[in-house]
Order: structure tokens, then C-alpha cells, then sequence
């Protein structure tokens, strides 16, 4: 994937900066601030099976975890 440079106020650069988790890049800090492309903006730019994929991995995330899951660094 490419990048482009834009150019945003520095009120703005700090606010994103402030924002940004800790192994966040900048872009990808802008994307969840943002809430990411519209969905019409990158309908059909998935091939099937990478859509059945994340799909997969949605739901399984989604899914009740058992006991035997870690719980917050502790089993």
C-alpha cells in the first residue's frame, strides 16, 4: 500500500499525537480516529476468501472465552 504526506495544523498533529497508542503508527492512529474508510470506499476490494477470513476472525473474537482463557494476564 502507498502513502501520501498531508499537511494538518499542529493543534491537530498533537492532538493525534496524544492520541496515539503505543506501537500505533501515526496512519494508523488517523484511521481509528477517523473510524476507518466508509464502507463504500473499499466495497469489493477484498477478495472472498480474505473477506470469509476476517469474517472468521470477527466472530470467532466475538465468541464467549472459557475459564481456561487468560483474564487479564492471569489464568
Amino acid at each position: 500500500m502507498g502513502t501520501k504526506s498531508i499537511q494538518v495544523p499542529e493543534k491537530f498533529h498533537a492532538y493525534v499525537k496524544a492520541n496515539k497508542r503505543d506501537g500505533e503508527t501515526m496512519g494508523e492512529a488517523l484511521i481509528r480516529l477517523a473510524g476507518g474508510p466508509h464502507p463504500s470506499a473499499v466495497a469489493g476490494s477484498l477478495s472472498d476468501e480474505t473477506a470469509a477470513g476476517i469474517r472468521d476472525a470477527i466472530e470467532a473474537r466475538d465468541e464467549p472465552r472459557g475459564r481456561e482463557r487468560t483474564v487479564r494476564g492471569r489464568r
